[in-house]
């Protein structure tokens, strides 16, 4: 059996909660890369079957996929 994939996630925290629900994230698998208090925000990676957990958690208001945008490359001139 092999393991879930690891997806990079932005999660929007209550802020008035950030501390105990940053840390509840931690316990359900996230492995927090930035967080952000004064704006309720964190970022980070967690295996995809972990996601469900996450967004359970009290203080957690939505949890979205990271999403990234490639330029296609510019024409030499």
């Amino acid at each position: 059996m092999t393991a879930a994939p690891e997806i990079r996630v932005v999660l929007a925290v209550d802020p008035q909660h950030f501390t105990g629900t940053l840390r509840a994230l931690r316990e359900a698998g996230l492995a927090v890369e930035a967080d952000y208090p004064d704006i309720g925000s964190v970022t980070g990676t967690v295996r995809e079957d972990r996601l469900d957990a996450l967004r359970a958690i009290d203080g957690v208001e939505a949890v979205e996929l990271e999403r990234s945008y490639r330029l296609p490359p510019t024409a030499p001139q």
